[in-house]
């Protein structure tokens, strides 16, 4: 919860422990994390109606590679079918208070338009300021890496906003709030990038190694992450187009995080 305060100093005002749970006061309202989960003080009580808020594992650098086996590969074989059994769903309501974006159209008024890397994308408007600097030190790199260079020239669509949950979950996502982009190639070229878009057709995706998925270079990720976007490619669910606006993940694992 301190993580939060300090990545969100702009909304959340107090930190405390209270009612035995660790809190914060944001935009007026106290938010708890009751048993893994952030929920409002109206609707703490009703904790397992909800699923986990996850504060997720962030590694600073990409892990070597390592073929799951025995139970964590079982784990991730059943994900897919379990999702579609038991759809995540986990509470809005901080998300939603954090952005001023509780409805589609409320989020819309919180969007601005701008070019990023060539394309025009829609973001929230308190992201354009940090997304212009992060498509200003990408263009800086890519005049003397080549990789970054070649990354740039070969881009197909960039996506931000879009009201929406996450896919096969009832949980809301980041998207919606247009604190999340997803860079595409024009041509994946046989490349992984989703995991579930290899669910689908693979019991096996899992086993898809680094060298099969698709991976902006790693300078351009530092770059995101230097400014507080989390890359999906660093988790187990991979989603190696995927950057989300998340400091408070990368404050608690000790990174720095720019103002």
């Amino acid at each position: 919860m301190r993580a939060l305060a300090q990545a969100h100093p702009q909304a959340i005002t107090r930190v405390e422990f209270r009612n035995g749970d660790w809190a914060v006061l944001m935009r007026g309202t106290w938010f708890y994390y009751a048993q893994g989960r952030l929920l409002s003080e109206q609707n703490r009580t009703q904790v397992e109606s909800w699923g986990r808020q996850s504060f997720y594992s962030y590694p600073a650098e990409l892990p070597p590679w390592q073929e799951p086996e025995g139970e964590r590969a079982d784990r991730l074989r059943n994900v897919l079918n379990n999702r579609r059994e038991n759809p995540p769903r986990r509470n809005p309501d901080f998300f939603d208070t954090l952005w001023q974006a509780s409805t589609r159209d409320e989020a819309s008024s919180r969007m601005v338009q701008m070019r990023f890397l060539g394309k025009n994308i829609t973001v929230h408007r308190d992201l354009e300021g940090r997304l212009r600097r992060i498509d200003q030190l990408i263009q800086e790199e890519a005049r003397t890496n080549r990789e970054v260079q070649e990354f740039i020239n070969e881009l197909g669509p960039i996506t931000a906003w879009n009201w929406r949950n996450v896919a096969i979950t009832v949980s809301r996502s980041f998207h919606s709030y247009g604190t999340a982009i997803d860079i595409l190639p024009a041509n994946l070229r046989g490349r992984a990038t989703y995991w579930q878009w290899n669910a689908g057709n693979n019991s096996e995706w899992f086993r898809i190694p680094y060298t099969r998925r698709w991976h902006p270079p790693d300078s351009v990720i530092k770059i995101f992450e230097r400014f507080g976007f989390c890359w999906g490619g660093k988790w187990p669910l991979f989603d190696t187009m995927h950057f989300e606006y998340r400091p408070e993940i990368l404050l608690l694992h000790g990174m720095r995080v720019e103002n």
